[in-house]
């Protein structure tokens, strides 16, 4: 069986791709990615994981979206009375998760891993901070906000263990 840590560079610009491309075709939100890692306030974030299986390898995603980024998408598809009476960014933030973990495992599958995916999931806090490991491979992605200001839209930390 194939080793999932050989593909580890590979599947950061497969999540660079489709993070981008997510945000900016489907939501209308102009995403790019950053090297700085960006200051997070845990009160304007919302987590959304997805775990993978690899043999006994597992690939631990886990997605923190800024809330403002979220709210912007989510009045792409929703009326801002419905996002007014509906808590849309949890279940925003678990879809964008998937879409991006389905296209991971599609492009790992055709290079001959047997990948397997969970459903993507909100987890409470204590559990978030177990899934983020200092080895994980770390990316950024900032956004401009409504003022035209850039923010930290998303980060996406994945580990292999």
């Amino acid at each position: 069986m194939k080793d999932i840590n050989a593909a580890r560079g590979r599947i950061a610009d497969v999540v660079t791709m489709s993070v981008i491309e997510t945000f900016n075709s489907m939501f209308g939100q102009d995403v790019s990615p950053g090297n700085r890692k960006p200051p997070v306030s845990p009160d304007n974030v919302v987590i959304s994981c997805v775990k993978m299986l690899q043999g006994r390898s597992s690939l631990d995603f886990v997605f923190r979206f800024e809330m403002l980024l979220l709210l912007q998408a989510a009045g792409m598809i929703f009326t801002k009375e419905y996002i007014a009476q509906n808590p849309v960014h949890e279940d925003l933030a678990c879809e964008i998760a998937n879409i991006v973990c389905a296209k991971v495992k599609t492009y790992l599958n055709d290079e001959g891993y047997e990948t397997e995916m969970g459903f993507p999931f909100v987890p409470k806090a204590d559990e978030a901070k177990k899934l983020l490991h200092d080895q994980a491979v770390q990316m950024h992605f900032f956004y401009k906000d409504k003022d035209k200001k850039q923010g930290v839209g998303v980060a996406v930390n994945f580990t292999v263990v």
